[in-house]
């Protein structure tokens, strides 16, 4: 009998602790709506999630294909912090590294408005079609995004092929994401 409840005892404490997090439902991306019937945001209930372009893919794609026809047009969303999707906050870094409009030095744009900097880097069209592919097939595309909150770090601790003392890059942020209707080809 002890032995039963000694095998019993060892099997929970795996359970809860190794197992539990690993067959868990806490990294999902969730999506709730947003504050209007025509807005949602992604996020993960956990705060040391993060979200692949992928899972980021599927979950829009998701709830695009189950939102009602006869419902309000989706006019955007919200991303949350970019920190939480490593593929946007590397990007962001890397366009930071590449624009001549960016100082490195001081970790913002030459011109001292580095927020729209920031918002062009983001819808490029490089990284629009990105940002725009779970809604490829529906009614909407991305047509803008805005950020709030910038914060800035040395190149190093986003990108891992740059010494420390590279430069300054902006590696997250609050990030909107605005819909428009696609237009018909």
């Amino acid at each position: 009998m002890p032995v039963f409840f000694i095998t019993l005892g060892v099997w929970y404490l795996v359970s809860e602790s190794s197992l539990g997090n690993w067959s868990s439902n806490r990294c999902f991306p969730v999506i709730e709506n947003g504050s209007s019937a025509t807005t949602f945001g992604l996020r993960v209930p956990e705060s040391n999630c993060t979200i692949d372009e992928a899972s980021y893919q599927r979950s829009i794609q998701k709830w695009v294909s189950e939102h009602e026809i006869d419902a309000a047009p989706i006019e955007g969303f919200y991303l949350g912090r970019v920190i939480r999707y490593p593929w946007i906050s590397q990007y962001l870094a890397r366009a930071a590294i590449k624009s001549k409009d960016w100082d490195l030095a001081r970790g913002t744009s030459h011109n001292d408005h580095p927020y729209r900097l920031i918002e062009s880097f983001l819808i490029d069209e490089e990284f629009r079609r990105r940002l725009d592919a779970p809604f490829a097939g529906t009614p909407y595309t991305v047509n803008r995004v805005s950020v709030e909150k910038v914060l800035i770090e040395d190149a190093s601790t986003v990108l891992e092929q740059y010494d420390k003392g590279f430069g300054k890059v902006p590696y997250d942020a609050l990030l909107w994401v605005d819909l428009v209707e696609r237009q018909k080809d």
